[in-house]
């Protein structure tokens, strides 16, 4: 059976696969019939990125890649600047710039109908122009949306799959919901001793654990027999809150993390600083629509344009990965 797809991959709502033969606004009926006027719209698996992803609309528009500079000191140690009332050759300090980079691509996708489509779609109680415009635009926010967690190619990486930020093999072992009361307060004890080794201890907090949607929702049985009066988020998320000094901090679901839904195929787990100094995503050219036009006064086009990005991370040391690895 034939399904509709975007990008090769088969389009899903909550009726189950979408049967392309079953489409269309040309189907049987007899004087009896009643044609409701509302039009049921089909629903996708949406999240509000900015939540979990710092992002800049317009930043660098029309340019054909991102730089960012970063500055690093040089000098030695201290120790080194320690003299006998000054004399002998004066120790010296310096910095220097570094850059990192990431290309920015050209988006663009069009929908097309015709008068007669419009008149023929109006008998079923359905805009067909209106329809068109929201996939084009339906089609630029579920892109952006995985692109933000698992990248768009190579060059321009996600959130999920940036090559500089160090992979933790060891602290995961098993889904956490299903960790058993010992295992839990190693994880518990563990999680942060792992992030600050992994950022040389910096003054910084992390304030963000995006962990797999699957694993969270199973987060609200009890923490342990000791406390059945509270859940395991509850706990981990209050123990995660007073360590870092952040009432603030988030425990964050994504189904991207699950090892289906990512290039990684590992069940994903990220401590990291939610903070565009650590990590941003940039937008240089929003989702625009061009007028719409007709060369022959009965087809119309509506074209649509953007430009994008990837994820940059400009401090790797503060995310760090955290793949569940089975029997380690």
């Amino acid at each position: 059976m034939p399904k509709l797809s975007i990008a090769g991959r088969p389009l899903f709502n909550s009726s189950g696969d979408v049967d392309l033969q079953s489409t269309g606004y040309q189907y049987i009926i007899d004087s009896l019939t009643y044609i409701r006027d509302k039009v049921i719209k089909q629903k996708f698996f949406e999240l509000s990125v900015p939540d979990y992803i710092p992002m800049d609309v317009g930043e660098a528009a029309w340019r054909s890649e991102i730089v960012q500079n970063l500055e690093f000191i040089t000098g030695g140690t201290f120790a080194e600047g320690i003299t006998d009332q000054g004399f002998g050759k004066t120790p010296e300090v310096g910095s220097a710039l570094a850059q990192i980079r990431m290309p920015t691509r050209l988006w663009a996708k069009k929908a097309t109908w015709s008068i007669a489509e419009i008149s023929e779609a109006a008998n079923a109680n359905w805009d067909v122009v209106d329809s068109r415009m929201r996939a084009l635009k339906k089609n630029w926010d579920l892109g952006i949306q995985e692109g933000a967690f698992n990248g768009f190619d190579a060059s321009l990486t996600g959130f999920l799959n940036n090559a500089d930020v160090n992979i933790n093999t060891a602290l995961i072992t098993e889904e956490i919901s299903g960790m058993s009361d010992a295992e839990f307060q190693a994880f518990v004890k563990g999680l942060l001793t792992a992030y600050f080794a992994n950022s040389n201890y910096t003054r910084d907090n992390p304030d963000t654990f995006v962990m797999p949607a699957s694993d969270y929702l199973g987060l609200a049985s009890a923490a342990s027999a000791t406390f059945p009066n509270i859940s395991k988020l509850e706990y981990l998320e209050n123990s995660l809150k007073k360590m870092t000094r952040n009432d603030g901090f988030k425990i964050l679901p994504c189904v991207y993390s699950q090892s289906a839904k990512n290039p990684a195929a590992k069940d994903r787990y990220v401590l990291y600083r939610n903070d565009p100094e650590t990590l941003k995503m940039s937008i240089p050219v929003d989702f625009t629509m061009n007028q719409a036009y007709t060369t022959d006064g009965l087809v119309f086009q509506q074209k649509a344009y953007g430009q994008i990005s990837g994820v940059l991370v400009n401090r790797p040391r503060e995310v760090l990965y955290l793949d569940l690895t089975a029997g380690t």
